[in-house]
């Protein structure tokens, strides 16, 4: 038997991310872009791993995007078989599902398996009622399972899933089952550290023996192993840490029963990792250790945006672009004028949408002398003054006048205790910036 199929996952249809509407068309061009790419393919199906729109409640425009590339699909005569995402459930366990609804108009089977005592039980699914756990393809020789988000009872699943399909493995290959596919959206184990309670490669195991090929979803950095489990990653960029992971996408697979040869094995199946068509996502960090005031923080990021734009000058999207400051300034980071970052960057690349994050560090105090015990009252004047010289001496601008701007932070907080006069505590510190800073 030949075939061939694509497999995909965490599309996120919907997501209108950092509230910029062209981002949710991005979404949906990326899904499309590969509905296009099958179809171009003349692929025989098409697997939807989990997570196809970005939250349970979607608008009419995610839901009409989804169906304006199910149809192109359905026109052709090309299934979709997908499985539910952790994003894709219904509020409600009788609620219904916009999956559901797509299976209800015959966009896509959904295959939704009943589970006893913790474990799928196997039956063919059924238009009727929407339910069970694999379909048959191919004239009945291509056979997919689909177990939908788990969560924290994935582990009890699959191994109910894996006994299930040992008990059913003679009536399958009976039957003239030659290839079975088996869906999930979970992920493995420190794939990405801080996505914790996933099942390890050691319980998928199991798996193994009694199925062909395994179509994850729900991490959305693609890894493969063994030649058998694969996840292709999300579609578009859900988020900065995904950046990195430029290869990001689909997978294209071909089927031959009778075995391909590949790396001088003898293979059932040959599947080719894609990458999606995507805006481009620009991410840098700005380390800003040593400068001593804002303008050499712009300067450095002007530098920067001259020598990476060039890079995204044929692009047909225009980026996003995230600069995340880095470091330990030598001076107050509330001084740096953010919108004037922003305008920086949006006049060198011309983005889609900027976005500046201050994640630098402030410099720890540490008083000069321990010969000042603040457990006494009397010292504690002379203990505030040193504290104020300190503080203020960490902003190289007036390093220089330190000793003065102590007492200047001194006499304002005496004068705001006192209830002075607003309009006259304004006028002191500006007589005392003139004198000096010259301003």
């Amino acid at each position: 038997m030949r075939a061939s199929f694509i497999h995909i996952a965490d599309l996120h249809l919907g997501y209108e991310q950092y509230g910029v509407r062209e981002r949710f068309n991005d979404f949906s061009r990326a899904f499309w872009d590969i509905i296009d790419d099958g179809i171009q393919r003349d692929i025989d199906f098409l697997v939807i791993a989990g997570d196809l729109f970005n939250k349970r409640a979607i608008d009419a425009l995610t839901l009409l995007h989804a169906i304006e590339g199910l149809k192109r699909l359905k026109e052709r005569g090309i299934p979709v078989v997908a499985i539910e995402g952790n994003h894709d459930r219904s509020y409600y366990r009788e609620g219904v599902s916009w999956l559901q609804f797509l299976c209800h108009e015959g966009y896509l089977m959904l295959l939704t398996p009943r589970m006893h005592n913790g474990a799928p039980v196997l039956s063919t699914w059924q238009p009727e009622t929407m339910l069970g756990s694999h379909v048959d393809l191919l004239d009945g020789r291509l056979r997919v399972y689909g177990l939908p988000w788990q969560g924290a009872a994935t582990v009890r699943t699959m191994e109910g899933m894996a006994q299930a399909l040992g008990e059913a493995k003679d009536e399958e290959d009976a039957a003239g089952i030659e290839y079975r596919l088996l869906m999930m959206h979970t992920g493995v184990e420190g794939i990405v550290p801080r996505i914790q309670g996933l099942p390890t490669m050691a319980q998928f195991s199991t798996l193994k023996p009694h199925v062909d090929y395994l179509a994850l979803g729900h991490v959305h950095k693609p890894f493969e192993f063994d030649g058998w489990m694969y996840n292709p990653g999300s579609t578009e960029t859900c988020g900065l840490e995904e950046a990195a992971w430029e290869d990001r996408g689909y997978y294209y697979v071909e089927i031959d029963t009778d075995g391909m040869n590949g790396d001088g094995l003898l293979k059932r199946h040959r599947a080719t990792h894609l990458v999606s068509k995507r805006r481009p996502f620009v991410r840098h960090e700005l380390r800003v250790d040593g400068l001593n005031e804002p303008n050499e923080v712009y300067a450095l990021l002007e530098g920067y945006c001259r020598r990476e734009r060039f890079r995204y000058e044929t692009e047909a999207l225009r980026p996003l672009v995230q600069v995340n400051l880095v470091g330990t300034l030598s001076f107050d980071a509330g001084a740096l004028d953010m919108s004037h970052m922003e305008s920086i960057v949006y006049t060198m690349f011309e983005p889609l949408y900027v976005r500046i994050e201050n994640n630098t560090n402030d410099q720890d105090y540490v008083p000069d002398g321990g010969e000042i015990d603040g457990r006494d009252r009397s010292t504690w004047h002379e203990l505030e003054r040193r504290v104020f010289e300190e503080l203020v001496g960490r902003d190289n601008r007036y390093l220089i006048h330190r000793e003065e701007w102590g007492k200047v932070v001194a006499d304002l907080k005496r004068m705001a205790l006192d209830q002075d006069d607003p309009a006259h505590i304004a006028q002191y510190l500006r007589e005392k910036r003139n004198e000096l800073l010259g301003v």
